[in-house]
């Protein structure tokens, strides 16, 4: 496969630094030849001692010390006189782009070449997917990337203009500050929206004013903004400092209902400027499983087994101790789960651990759901098995590339998989098969695509942080992982942009009164997806030079939209979100109207071909819809903020430009995720650069009927 290029370099001014093509006599260094890595030769002349590239800046003794130099001389003398220029740049993207097997093969093989990638490729890191970011990804681990995408969403606030919102009031409390209408009004819209993401009903012995005042605060984001900027800054510091006397108190203080209330805190962080640096939603959750672990409530579930055995058997067990263990026992799950949520993906590790007695607790049935209250106990089990199988699939490591251990590997990931399909199956009709709860039914596939996400990037990286700890530096690293002779990298990676789109589609697809609602996690979730497609489309543009066909755009700018208009304040997670979207979208924009406007014409080309952007592809100048007069009123407010508006202080108006293939340097290592990119993408038969061949045996027989005619 030919690729043409109008970029063609110099002669005089590259061939000096070229690498010294060996004779085909002349095989690899025995270093090189180990480690399955390119052999290159630069500046014979210049060298006393001939080594390769490699051995002289790692300082090692090379093979090629022993040999006649005259060998190499005669090489690199004989390449200069054959070929042109062009020629040899496009044998040198041939090397790139056609693969690599380790040993010498004939020039003219299928998917060949007599050379490998350049070694200085290396090392290969996990998170170049994300390179587009520049700067502000520099310090980011995105062998976390939750946790990495929540660090970028908490720098998206808007610092331009700081409010000034009223200080605290000593001594104050929740009558103080609210009418009693007000808090009933705001405790009956906090167990309408809210409490369904619970999955359970909160346990009250008496009036608890402390989660009167957690509802409220959590609830304080649907007042107009005049009232907001007044009632939510006193609700959240007083809330601020009970919770400090539950976490610094806790032996005094550890209650149902103090744990009910730091889970409700965790999924939901205050509004109206309040100062997220030092809060962490996971420092919460833990602090309530601590709790509820010296309250014993992690061996409720197994007494609420037992419980229901003895009525099986017919022996007298009370209405109240059942029905006591069973709410202690949704209470239980219901933080289980919630930890395990904002664990996913941040690199850290839940302390709480579910028993495998849940699954009795919660039994499938063939008619599902029933009714509401069962409906939230299929929630409750569904969900306490997804993350049971994500975190088995995040925990799973390539120990060596060893037959038996990279079967091992994929049989774990393949086991994984295999489970949440299962689960994926038994939860996705339930939002069109029963009439209630159908926006949180339904937005649990989020939640769930994202786990496969996570798994199928996982399996990823857990392959090429072992290459990296080895010093493996095969540019090809993912064809050696062949689990079973499978090239599994390849397809999951595949896989992946499609799942990212896919949760963008199910988001579209919520109803947007009650989006704005969705815990906070949810919206890190959602900004993973839109990067990993931008990202994407970095990598397809910088490896093989073209845009990525699809709707990716089209869905990134509907999300765009459908985030700003679920939000309820302007520094809700659901703003945040679309802020960081909208920012990383601005810099694709940005990306592609540099190279369309570059010598009045475009750059980016499909797999074969230069063509005119302006005449296959309209540019956008911004990806939101005109401002609201109003922009913050409520959740339907059409307000979106211009691209990077929130984060241009943060990380500059603009991203690194990428140069486009014709003008890459292959051999420096800003390009060393192109061969996995290649792989992954450069399907000219899709993208519509060569004839598809499925029609080929269709195109023959039309053409043979027109001749006879």
């Amino acid at each position: 496969m030919k690729r043409q290029t109008d970029n063609t370099p110099s002669t005089s001014s590259t061939t000096s630094t070229r690498a010294t093509k060996r004779s085909k006599s002349v095989q690899a260094c025995a270093n090189c030849r180990k480690h399955k890595t390119r052999c290159e030769i630069l500046g014979v002349v210049d060298q006393v001692v001939v080594r390769c590239h490699r051995c002289k800046v790692l300082d090692l003794e090379c093979s090629y010390q022993t040999m006649d130099r005259s060998l190499f001389e005669g090489a690199r003398s004989t390449t200069s006189t054959k070929g042109d220029e062009h020629g040899e740049w496009h044998d040198r993207n041939l090397d790139v782009l056609s693969g690599y097997s380790g040993t010498p093969t004939p020039r003219d093989a299928p998917g060949s070449s007599n050379a490998s990638l350049p070694t200085d490729l290396y090392p290969n890191k996990p998170h170049l997917l994300w390179d587009f970011l520049g700067t502000s990804q520099s310090s980011m681990d995105w062998t976390a990337p939750l946790q990495a995408i929540q660090d970028l969403m908490k720098q998206s606030r808007d610092t331009s203009a700081p409010r000034r919102f009223p200080p605290p009031v000593s001594n104050d409390s929740l009558d103080h500050i609210l009418s009693p209408n007000q808090i009933q009004h705001l405790t009956s819209i906090f167990e309408h929206n809210y409490l369904p993401w619970l999955n359970f009903i909160p346990i009250r012995e008496t009036h608890s004013p402390i989660l009167d005042l957690v509802y409220c605060t959590i609830a304080s984001r649907h007042f107009d903004e005049a009232t907001r900027f007044v009632i939510a800054p006193r609700l959240q510091a007083l809330t601020a400092e009970n919770v400090a006397r539950m976490i610094f108190q806790s032996r005094r203080l550890e209650t149902l209902e103090s744990i009910q209330c730091l889970l409700i805190l965790s999924m939901w962080a205050p509004v109206c400027g309040a100062n997220e640096d030092f809060r962490d939603g996971r420092l919460l959750v833990a602090s309530a499983v601590s709790m509820a672990h010296n309250m014993r409530l992690n061996e409720v579930c197994q007494l609420a087994v037992r419980l229901r055995e003895k009525r099986a058997k017919g022996e007298d067990v009370s209405d109240h101790e059942l029905f006591d263990a069973m709410n202690k026992t949704r209470l239980w799950i219901a933080l289980t789960n919630v930890e395990s949520l904002l664990c996913s993906g941040s690199g850290r590790n839940p302390l709480s651990k579910r028993t495998a007695e849940y699954l009795n607790i919660f039994p499938l049935t063939s008619n599902l759901p029933s009714d509401i209250a069962s409906g939230r106990d299929l929630r409750l089990r569904l969900l306490a098995e997804l993350f049971d199988i994500t975190e088995a699939g995040i925990a799973i490591r390539l120990e060596s590339l060893s037959e038996a251990d990279v079967n091992q590997w994929y049989d774990g990931f393949f086991h994984v998989l295999s489970n949440l399909n299962r689960v994926t199956r038994i939860l996705l009709p339930l939002a069109v098969v029963g009439d209630f709860d159908v926006f949180y039914f339904k937005s649990l596939n989020i939640i769930v695509r994202t786990c496969r996400l996570l798994i199928l990037y996982q399996a990823s990286i857990s392959a090429l942080e072992y290459f990296v700890r080895t010093d493996n530096d095969n540019p090809f690293w993912f064809r050696e992982v062949r689990p079973h002779g499978l090239h599994v990298l390849i397809t999951w990676g595949k896989e992946n942009m499609a799942v990212s789109e896919s949760i963008l589609v199910i988001l579209l697809e919520l109803d947007l009164q009650l989006l704005g609602t969705s815990p906070d996690y949810i919206f890190n979730m959602i900004a993973f997806a839109a990067s990993y497609i931008v990202g994407s489309k970095f990598l397809v543009l910088q490896s093989i030079g073209i845009d990525l066909p699809g709707s990716g755009e089209k869905l990134l700018c509907k999300a765009i939209d459908k985030l700003n208009q679920c939000a309820y304040s302007p520094d809700s997670a659901a703003r945040k979100c679309a802020a960081l979207i909208s920012w990383m979208l601005s810099l694709w924009e940005n990306k592609v109207a540099s190279l369309s406007s570059k010598n009045g014409r475009s750059t980016i080309r499909n797999t074969h071909d230069p063509f005119e952007l302006s005449q296959t592809s309209h540019v956008r100048r911004t990806a939101t819809p005109p401002r609201d007069s109003s922009p913050y009123s409520s959740p339907q407010s059409s307000y979106i903020p211009e691209p990077a508006a929130l984060l241009s202080q943060t990380w500059g108006s603009s991203g690194p430009m990428l140069p486009i293939p014709g003008e890459m340097d292959w051999y420096t290592p800003t390009f060393k995720d192109i061969a996995l990119c290649n792989d992954l993408f450069n399907d000219g038969a899709a993208y519509g650069a060569m004839p598809n061949p499925i029609y080929d045996h269709e195109v023959t027989r039309s053409n043979a009927q027109i001749k006879l005619t």
